[in-house]
């Protein structure tokens, strides 16, 4: 085997940390990458709503909302085209999106407490044409034949 320029003869040493320990290669799991988390906090947030009319929080901020809605008319989208918003946690987006004309939306989230408040949500502001559905987009998305699909194919 030859040598390479640092001596090590090709071998790969792991990271040191400023103490001389090897550093971790992996990312320690967060907890707002767990259904339970997002359950607890939609469960918290309809209670919250029930008693005092407060939808929540919009987690990527309004201008963020705001900017993609000025985007979509920018470009000329379709007022009927078919729009998932995946994710959609309290379904604020989907709200804005109808108001601005949009006619064919649909939430998804995987957090059954997050389609309870979007749905609570949605008949306080007399919407019923706005599309929910329980499910997780990346596990239906590993499986051809999933509802997400049918669904889908069905809007």
């Amino acid at each position: 085997m030859n040598a390479d320029a640092d001596g090590q003869g090709g071998t790969v040493l792991p990271a040191q940390s400023r103490e001389g320990s090897p550093v971790a290669c992996d990312f320690v799991p967060s907890v707002l990458g767990t259904r339970e988390h997002w359950d607890a906090v939609y469960e918290r947030e309809l209670r919250t709503f029930q008693e005092y009319g407060d939808t929540g929080e919009i987690w990527f901020g309004e201008e963020s909302m705001n900017r993609l809605i000025r985007w979509m008319q920018k470009h000329k989208i379709p007022l009927d085209a078919s729009v998932l918003d995946i994710g959609t946690g309290n379904g604020v987006f989907l709200v804005e999106l109808v108001k601005h004309g949009f006619s064919n939306v649909t939430g998804i989230d995987y957090s059954p407490s997050a389609i309870k408040l979007s749905a609570s949500i949605l008949e306080k502001e007399g919407l019923s044409n706005i599309n929910l559905k329980d499910l997780s987009f990346l596990k239906s998305c590993q499986h051809p034949s999933s509802a997400l699909e049918v669904d889908l194919e069905t809007l």
